[in-house]
């Protein structure tokens, strides 16, 4: 066995092992567990970066700036809607997959470099030319022999 071989069967399972953990939660995990808590969620101005309500093909926000929006009233009765009765909570899950997807490229690189050592030091080990047989000094037989007790 060489080095290069060595490696490479230690370092694949491994690498490859968290190349899988690290890509299966990328692809299958858990989607809405990301949201920004209900408590914290965010002003409509503070989420511009993200997204953009339309309405009738104007900004949300301008529509609550010069306070065209109403909504009932759990009486009924009608009010404006303010631009701090708005709260917006985001689905973080795009930039917690892109940072998930991020490792697994580490992952993965491992896994590659773990993978081309063991191919290598396979083929090293199986290119060797045999080693020579060790031949005994003459005189000496190649099986050993016993001693007789002289009596």
């Amino acid at each position: 066995m060489n080095l290069l071989m060595m490696i490479g069967l230690v370092g694949t399972p491994i690498a490859g092992t968290q190349f899988g953990m690290d890509y299966g939660r990328a692809v299958w995990g858990e989607t809405q567990i990301w949201w920004t808590p209900k408590e914290m969620a965010l002003p409509l101005d503070q989420t511009n970066g993200n997204f953009q309500i339309l309405l009738d093909g104007e900004p949300l926000g301008s529509h609550l700036a010069r306070n065209s929006l109403t909504a009932l009233g759990p009486e009924g009765l009608a009010y404006f809607v303010t631009p701090e009765m708005v709260r917006v909570r985001l689905n973080n899950w795009p930039q917690v997959q892109a940072q998930m997807l991020h490792m697994a490229v580490y992952s993965a690189l491992g896994l590659g470099v773990s993978l081309t050592c063991l191919i290598l030091g396979l083929v090293e080990f199986f290119h060797q030319p045999p080693m020579p047989q060790r031949r005994p000094p003459e005189g000496q037989s190649t099986r050993p022999t016993r001693r007789r007790e002289s009596i």
